[in-house]
């Protein structure tokens, strides 16, 4: 983590870098639209609020990985299946769902299930336990080299800075988590 980045009080994250109208316009320019013409990106401060009626923590890499509100069903699917919350996963985990989405949308003409992505996948928890970003999806085997060549990044640099808040349904997956994801789900 960055020098001077560390969680405050307690917190999940360390303070957002995205605070200026200026840092926001990354962010802007990836998540769509609101219908209701409220705000898509506000600012992010010092320490994240827990949870604000209507909004929620996001981070850019997210939103640069493809991952945009609405969220699909499959991707709720997949959080309420593994029970997770949104934040435990890392960028590398919302890059793998959208390529097994755009895999199966564009190449085999279904939409994404979780019966298919758990015959790719497994979820595991990184090393050691955290909260935000504590688990990724690792192939089963070789049997995803056969069907799904795909490359990911191997660090994505303090993409815990990079958060921001946008409006969210009030769904407890799409909140920040206090504790890492549960053991026993994975």
């Amino acid at each position: 983590m960055a020098r001077g980045s560390a969680p405050l009080d307690g917190s999940v994250l360390p303070p957002s870098r995205i605070v200026s109208e200026r840092q926001a316009g990354l962010p802007r320019r990836f998540m769509p639209e609101s219908a209701t013409g409220r705000e898509v990106v506000a600012l992010g401060e010092g320490r994240p609020a827990p949870h604000y009626q209507g909004r929620s923590v996001f981070f850019l890499s997210f939103a640069m990985a493809g991952l945009v509100p609405p969220f699909s069903i499959f991707f709720m699917d997949i959080l309420e299946f593994y029970d997770l919350q949104m934040a435990h996963l890392t960028p590398n985990a919302i890059m793998t769902l959208a390529i097994f989405a755009h895999l199966c949308e564009m190449f085999i003409g279904v939409r994404p299930f979780l019966r298919l992505f758990r015959w790719f996948f497994t979820v595991q928890p990184v090393s050691p336990p955290t909260v935000v970003g504590g688990c990724y999806f690792q192939p089963w085997g070789q049997v995803l080299n056969r069907y799904i060549p795909y490359v990911l990044r191997k660090k994505w640099d303090d993409w815990k800075s990079d958060w921001f808040y946008t409006p969210l349904a009030d769904e407890a997956r799409l909140r920040l988590p206090s504790q890492p994801p549960a053991q026993a789900s994975m």
